[in-house]
């Protein structure tokens, strides 16, 4: 099968071909093929022909080769680390050459690619070897990608990583080797970042020993003479003023007796290196212009907008930093101040961060409607009636007088003669057997009379004995943690969003207005015809102003922390709902609302029980009088008893995540501002 590639017509043009022939064993067949650039390139591309057998390896059998290739490689690479000979050798470079397309056809990258190395240092000049070993040294890391993929899907881990090892050695700078490298190897711990460093500030660095210190004269003098005595050279800017002086300390150290002898002369001084200061008068100019600053980034975690700008006006007001930046998106306040006020601004900030306690609040909700029906007792017949039974049973035989005429002819009814016997014989036959319905003759109860005076007595209706009840116990469960920090409000509403309109606004010109101009012209412009145009004249537009009202339950909780480590709850509960009713077409809300303080333990629960709606319905249905009578209340009257009931159940558990310190005050302190400190 012939093998195309698009790069074989570019490399087949670059070169004038080596003239060497190799004999290559390719699909069983022994042919010799000009290894031209083309022919190598092929190679590179396509790999090794195989067998239709080959092909069909599994991941395990290509995790398998690993080791394999990495002995290969380990081979190779000694061979391509190998002492470099620099002289052009144009004979050895195409044995070399040679020797590496030989282990392309064996598909022994690692060896092909130290030939094609070889080659090129060899000979520089020929760009055929060079673009061999780029093609070997790609194909090399393609395989490895491919056999670190078969390793990783047949669980072996440290296998895959390791031959994506060697592969990142072949080319560091290679983005396929980066894609296919694991997230758990890539992920870098910011922690474990090297962080810069930067050289510490310019301090000095005086003799350790006290000196017995009595100097006289000029301010310059007695500060240079103080200086000399612990090795430090002093030297003054064009503030400092001249005036006699006396300084007579006694024993002291350097770090005690020069800023005491500063302060006296209202002076500051400036390190210039270790051994040498720079003098000059204590003012706000000079400060700000000599003073050296650091800059510092403090990272505040879980901070708001308001508590960021909080501690912003801190930062200026308490501690007079000037250049002072935050970000809430990262969290962050940037801060260039002297180092005297870096150390307490931490200390503080610290503090202020560490005095909010963080709380878990576990809320759970349970809504549970109940419905239950009772229907006990006898329902008892209403009505009596009394009828004439030969004339109601002459009627029902005469609209059924074909399926009497049936039932004689075939034998099922035998009549015995007697007319007013033989009708109700009739009758009961038509009723009995189905074929006709009478509400009469069904609830016949009693018979009086003779003849034609026969009479009947019905019932309006069957006496049912009714022993029903019917039982729904609904539950619904809402459960979710909310973390809020000390005295942070927390809304939970379960419910929906209302829309009330509250008012409207109409805009135009009233149809009773626009009349009023009927006839009336403007500079010989009738004034309908402008209102028609302009002003929109008998119609107007209404724009109504619409509240959304929060229907169902509304929970607000405020937690407080206490020192003794006890958790203070403000909750504010309400229900709203629709009453049905509206006044002026705004519906009117039922509202109810809890508000009260409690103190629980940390991880103890405090349960709100509110009863939402109960209703309650009774009827009774019987013979007035006898089912009022004890011993017939059940047999001679019929109840029917309706109870519902919705309660609300609240659990309010709270969780310290995070607790302050139990100090009233903070360490003090000291700090030097940009002021000048008189002494």
């Amino acid at each position: 099968m012939k093998r195309s590639h698009p790069f074989r017509r570019s490399l087949q043009s670059s070169r004038k071909p080596a003239r060497s022939f190799l004999p290559l064993s390719i699909g069983g067949t022994r042919t010799q093929y000009r290894l031209t650039a083309a022919v190598v390139a092929s190679l590179l591309i396509a790999g090794p022909i195989t067998s239709a057998a080959q092909t069909g390896s599994s991941a395990s059998t290509t995790a398998q080769k690993a080791g394999a290739q990495q002995k290969a490689t380990a081979t190779a690479e000694a061979k391509l680390n190998g002492p470099v000979d620099l002289k052009p050798d144009a004979a050895r470079a195409e044995q070399a050459y040679l020797d590496g397309a030989r282990a392309v056809d064996r598909n022994d990258l690692p060896s092909a690619q130290a030939d094609f190395a070889r080659a090129v240092q060899l000979n520089p000049a020929r760009q055929t070897y060079a673009l061999a070993f780029s093609l070997t040294r790609e194909r090399r890391i393609g395989e490895l990608i491919q056999q670190a993929a078969a390793a990783r899907i047949a669980g072996k881990a440290a296998q895959a990583d390791s031959l994506l090892t060697d592969a990142r050695r072949i080319d560091p700078t290679s983005e396929r080797v980066l894609e296919h490298t694991s997230t758990r190897d890539a992920a870098v711990d910011p922690a474990k970042i090297p962080q810069p460093e930067f050289a510490p500030a310019i301090e000095l660095t005086p003799t350790p020993q006290p000196e017995t210190i009595d100097a006289r004269g000029d301010v310059r003098q007695v500060i240079t003479q103080v200086g000399s005595q612990f090795g430090i050279k002093s030297v003054f800017d064009d503030s400092v003023a001249t005036r006699s002086i006396r300084f007579n300390p006694g024993p002291a150290r350097f770090e005690r007796a020069m800023p005491l002898l500063l302060k006296m002369d209202h002076l500051f001084a400036v390190p210039l290196d270790s051994k040498t200061q720079f003098v000059v008068a204590d003012t706000p100019e000079n400060r700000s212009q000599y003073v050296r600053q650091i800059e510092e980034t403090l990272y505040i975690p879980a901070v708001t907008v308001p508590e960021l700008n909080e501690l912003v006006t801190i930062v200026k007001n308490i501690f007079d930093v000037k250049s002072v930046a935050a970000s809430q998106k990262s969290g962050t306040l940037v801060v260039r101040a002297p180092e005297s006020t870096i150390t307490p601004l931490n200390y503080t900030i610290a503090n202020l961060v560490d005095a909010r306690s963080d709380i878990d609040m576990e809320l759970k909700l349970f809504s549970v409607d109940r419905n239950r029906t009772r229907n006990t007792g006898t329902q008892t017949p209403t009505s009596v009636g009394a009828f004439s039974l030969a004339a109601e049973a002459q009627s029902l035989v005469s609209a059924n007088q074909d399926v009497i005429t049936q039932a004689i002819s075939s034998g099922a009814l035998t009549l015995t003669g007697n007319a007013t016997r033989d009708l109700l014989q009739e009758a009961a036959f038509l009723i009995l057997g189905g074929f006709a319905t009478d509400a009469r003759l069904s609830n016949l109860v009693a018979v009086f009379g003779h003849g034609l005076t026969l009479f009947g007595v019905n019932l309006g209706s069957n006496a049912t004995v009714n022993l029903a009840l019917n039982s729904s116990d609904a539950r619904a469960l809402d459960d979710l943690n909310v973390r809020a920090g000390d005295k942070e409000t927390t809304t939970l509403h379960i419910g929906s969003k209302y829309p009330v309109i509250t008012s409207t606004f109409s805009s135009g010109i009233s149809s009773s207005a626009a009349s009023l101009l009927k006839g009336k012209t403007i500079n010989g412009v009738s004034a309908d015809q402008l209102l028609a145009q302009f002003g929109g004249a008998g119609s107007s537009a209404v724009t109504p102003t619409i509240t959304f009202e929060d229907l169902g339950i509304t929970l607000k909780t405020t937690p407080t922390v206490l020192k003794s480590g006890l958790v203070g709850l403000h909750v504010d509960m309400k229900i709203e709902a629709l009453t049905g009713a509206s006044l002026d077409n705004i519906p009117v809300l039922a509202s109810r609302v809890f508000v009260s303080d409690i103190i629980v333990n940390d991880g103890k629960t405090a349960v709100l029980l509110s009863n939402l709606s109960k209703t309650e319905a009774s009827s009774v249905s019987g013979i007035p009088g006898l089912a009022e009578l004890p011993g017939f209340r059940d047999t001679a009257a019929d109840h029917l008893g309706e109870t519902s009931s919705s309660e609300l159940i609240v659990l309010l558990t709270p969780h310290i995540v995070h607790r302050r310190s139990s100090v009233i005050a903070s360490r003090v302190v000291p700090f030097e501002t940009a002021t000048p400190q008189e002494f």
